[in-house]
């Protein structure tokens, strides 16, 4: 038999150990280095066991006996992680490169729900009338909309706010892009002179109302208009900022960056740095910011491996930390995931039937208390990412919601008080830029137009504002009117029988659909009709903000109805007579055939 170094090449034992190396090795728990010196004991040893008269075999069973005790537990590690990760981060990266996009034509686009002809003709009576309406109400912004399409590849991706099978047909019948004119108190004014309530938010930036941006704007110009465009240098504008900053974070050091993303870029990068460790955790579905080093599901081409994306609200996501807490630099946490649990941000672009899961996560308070504990014992840096919460759910963001304090927060959005912003807050040994023992071991972060004199200006604005007792008593007024709201729609929408409610997470909404149906995001479309702008992803998630009143509720609520109604003569809402389910498996399936025997 062949042998190898006076090994029997073939025997068992040699077969094992070489299985555990490839294991240790492709697990990332053996560098290469050391699968050498492996290599190179057994070599050595092999000569060195004949003279002391023990065993090829009996050498081997040792080696591999130490390999177990050194491997062993870091690869239940590995397998706990895997356990303990969130499903999609593993999946989405193999499924993004098999999903074909498909398109249901204009002759089967009516009754793919299997509803009768006379229920496909009012729908597409339905959608000729909207889209003969808005020829008339919005002959501007159609022209302005298909004018800027030709030149900006974002307004052509979210001109698709619906379900991806359908998005051919309705584009060739409606164009729901709105060039605005300007703001008026919770409304904006389009450039054909329509006014539509607004429940976009501005993407999160609208907390305050837009009449208040406006004067922080103004108030900033004055700030630093005799200043002008001069970088680099700081001001008294910018000390008052960190303080201000330093009693809103609990923090002692600030970090100035021009938007949310740049933000988390930091804190990753600075938590990394100064723990030397390179891991960092993230929770299911969590966005934050399209950076692809902390994007682990959709939109991201690059896998970062040094990212893991574990299930929120999971006792096996606190163990995976304590127990790998020697290699995780940080958690980061967007509290915003409370409203959705393991769940991508909600749109109507992926509602595909009633699947929409959204909801305040019962016992989240106690989950981030028991996350804030797990990570102080293990030695790992608790990262807030407050761009979108921050100052809306609490004068002091999540932070102050829910009574826990991170190692380092990061802000962004409305604390630019209407300008591009991004502040990172942490203490004085996390956010060092450099090590005190190494000279040419630095932490570069920097940007051009961090600290921007006017938007020091505009954010010395907002936080003097936010600052006052009106302001502060503003949130519970805000709250107990959006309390009023959802109990009094989800009653009316129940009592006429539309088959939708509404659920919130302090100012932060979205729409459910109580029965199947394959046409529930043509309500969008409706809604602008009835006189309310939403964003890109439609009735997924809406947004309040301080200046609305009492009557600005009831204002809406009564769009709402006319919008239901239009759904309902349309015949849009008529009970599906095909099972959905087994329709998209259909659908999705023949797709996928077809495009495999395409290649």
């Amino acid at each position: 038999m062949a042998t190898l170094f006076g090994m029997e090449a073939y025997s068992g034992t040699f077969a094992l150990l070489s299985v555990i190396l490839l294991v240790l090795l492709a697990a990332g728990y053996m560098p290469f280095r050391c699968l050498m010196y492996t290599i190179a004991m057994i070599v050595v040893g092999s000569g060195a066991t004949a003279q002391v008269g023990l065993a090829y075999e009996d050498a081997l069973a040792i080696c591999a006996a130490l390999l177990l005790i050194r491997g062993g537990p870091m690869l239940f590690k590995k397998l706990l992680t895997l356990a303990a990760t969130y499903p999609l981060a593993l999946a989405f990266p193999v499924v993004s490169k098999i999903l074909p996009k498909y398109t249901i034509d204009e002759a089967n686009f009516f009754d793919c729900d299997g509803c009768g002809p006379e229920v496909a003709e009012r729908r597409r009576g339905a959608i000729q009338k909207l889209s003969d309406a808005w020829k008339k109400k919005y002959p501007k912004c159609h022209e302005f909309s298909a004018e800027l399409k030709k030149m900006i590849s974002d307004l052509r991706f979210t001109s698709a706010r619906c379900f991806p099978a359908f998005n051919a047909v309705v584009n060739d019948y409606l164009d729901p892009s709105m060039a605005v004119d300007r703001t008026d108190g919770v409304d904006v004014v389009d450039l054909d002179g329509n006014s539509l309530m607004d429940i976009s938010g501005s993407y999160g930036v609208n907390v305050c109302g837009y009449e208040m941006y406006k004067e922080f704007i103004e108030t900033g110009w004055a700030t630093a208009s005799k200043q002008g465009l001069f970088l680099g240098s700081l001001d008294n504008t910018v000390l008052d900022n960190i303080g201000m900053l330093r009693k809103v974070s609990g923090q002692d050091e600030v970090s100035f960056h021009m938007s949310g993303t740049e933000a988390v870029m930091c804190a990753v990068r600075v938590a990394r740095f100064n723990t030397n460790k390179k891991l960092v955790v993230t929770f299911g579905g969590a966005y934050h910011g399209w950076w692809d080093g902390m994007q682990p599901v959709a939109g991201n081409e690059r896998v970062p491996f040094d990212v893991l994306c574990l299930k929120d609200m999971s006792a096996l996501a606190l163990t995976t930390i304590k127990l790998r807490g020697s290699e995780i630099a940080a958690v980061l946490v967007n509290p915003l995931q409370c409203f959705h649990l393991n769940q991508s941000p909600p749109s109507d672009p992926v509602l595909s039937t009633n699947n929409r899961k959204v909801g305040p996560a019962p016992g989240y308070k106690e989950w981030l208390h028991k996350l804030r504990k797990t990570c102080t014992d293990a030695g790992v840096v608790l990262i807030f990412d407050e761009v979108y919460t921050g100052f809306r759910l609490h004068p002091r963001g999540a932070q102050g919601a829910y009574n826990v304090q991170a190692d380092i927060v990061c802000y962004g959005k409305t604390l630019g008080g209407g300008l591009p912003i991004g502040v990172v807050c942490g203490p004085k040994v996390l956010m060092a830029r450099g090590d005190t023992k190494k000279a040419a071991r630095i932490n570069y972060v920097i940007g051009t137009f961090a600290a921007h004199p006017f938007v020091m200006g505009t954010m010395n604005a907002f936080l003097k504002w936010s600052e006052t007792p009106e302001t502060v008593a503003s949130y519970d007024t805000m709250h107990e009117n959006i309390d009023y709201f959802i109990s009094t729609a989800n009653a009316t929408f129940k009592n006429k029988g539309y088959p939708i409610e509404v659920t919130n997470w302090y100012s932060v909404w979205s729409i459910l659909y109580t029965e199947p149906g394959r046409y529930h995001w043509m309500f969008q479309y409706y809604l602008k009709d009835a006189g309310v702008n939403l964003s890109w992803v439609g009735t997924g998630r809406l947004l309040f903000s301080l200046n609305w009143q009492r009557a600005d509720y009831d204002r809406l609520l009564e769009r709402m109805l006319v919008a239901c109604e239009g759904m309902k003569q349309g015949g849009w809402w008529e009970k599906p007579t095909a099972n959905i389910k087994q329709k998209l498996v259909t659908e999705i399936g023949g797709a996928v055939v077809k495009n495999f025997f395409s290649l």
